[in-house]
């Protein structure tokens, strides 16, 4: 079940509801054993407010190969509710994004909401990669990943 709400110009807001209570939920979003099996693989990741990670995204297309470096640093946190951090692109864009997952419990579901805020600030960049378009789909099909990875667990 998605849910999209209105989003001013820069921003993305999106809402999952995953069959598994929150602090399953929290675990495969916060945990790098977890967030390996659909997210982006950050092995060395602790949910820690001040805490800096920086990783490649590699991936091909008709384009080509792309390498994108992703760099964050962890804002907030408040365990099996609330996870922001900044989005930035070093070498690609001098821009920086915030990033904030919200967990809320629904008799024995949780519903999650992503909120990506500041996308605009990527348009220096120039390519279709960093478009609010782009993030749009990228963040579906994460949130769809994270859904199915633990929907389907045995």
């Amino acid at each position: 079940m998605w849910k999209l709400y209105k989003q001013h110009k820069g921003m993305i807001r999106k809402e999952i509801i995953i069959n598994q209570p929150v602090g399953r939920v929290w675990k495969a979003l916060t945990q790098p054993e977890e967030m390996k099996n659909w997210y982006f693989n950050i092995s060395n990741f602790e949910p820690r407010e001040g805490e800096i990670f920086d990783f490649i995204v590699s991936f091909s297309d008709d384009d080509g190969e792309h390498n994108f470096r992703h760099l964050f640093k962890i804002l907030k946190v408040i365990p099996a509710e609330e996870l922001q951090h900044t989005w930035e692109h070093p070498g690609h864009s001098g821009g920086t994004s915030v990033l904030t997952w919200e967990l809320f419990p629904r008799e024995g579901s949780t519903k999650v909401v992503l909120t990506h805020e500041g996308i605009e600030t990527f348009l220096d960049e120039g390519s279709k990669y960093f478009t609010k378009a782009s993030y749009l789909a990228g963040w579906t099909d994460i949130l769809q990943g994270l859904k199915e990875y633990l929907e389907n667990e045995i």
